[in-house]
Order: C-alpha cells, then structure tokens, then sequence
C-alpha cells in the first residue's frame, strides 16, 4: 500500500494560536516542519504537539527558512500550536502522513 503524504497544518504564526487538533484518524505521523521568516531581522517561533516543546524560541534567519525532517507521533486530539514573536512574521508547513 502507498502511503501519502498529507499537508497536516500550514499558516503565518501569531503570538497566540488556538491550535490545530487532529481528529479523525488514530495517529498522524509527521515528516517534515518548515519555518519561513518574511521580516529582516531574525524571528523566533515555538511549536508544541500535545502542550509538549519541539522547538522552542527557535531561530529563524532574517529572510531565512528552517526546515526540519522529523518522524514525531500526534496521537488523535492532539493539538499542535504554532506561535512566533512577532504576529505574520513567520510561516509555516507541517505535513505528515495520517493513520486511520
């Protein structure tokens, strides 16, 4: 069987974020994060799956883009929470691969 890899979360980070929940599946698998600073001066972004730290006030570049190959779990209803130090300043793409 392929597997699929799915665009899990992508957006420009706030100072705050709801989150993102994942619902439907048992588990999402995910593979890869990318960070894109659109400001000239370096910016800092946290990202945390299930209230626990992946990054935290990691440093991105002025103009720069950090991109991280990963295999973490997301269990269902788990919540992952993108946030950067200035609102709009930092984009992101999370994708993984859902297991039902």
């Amino acid at each position: 069987m392929a597997t699929t890899i799915n665009l899990i979360r992508r957006g420009t980070a706030g100072t705050t974020d709801a989150g993102y929940t994942i619902t439907g599946v048992t588990n999402a698998i995910i593979t890869n994060v990318v960070l894109s600073n659109k400001t000239a001066n370096t910016r800092y972004a946290t990202i945390t799956i299930a209230g626990y730290s992946f990054a935290t006030s990691l440093q991105i570049p002025a103009n720069g883009t950090v991109n991280f190959d990963v295999r973490l779990v997301a269990n269902n209803n788990d919540v992952i929470v993108v946030t950067a130090d200035q609102a709009s300043a930092v984009d992101y793409f999370i994708s993984g691969v859902y297991n039902s």
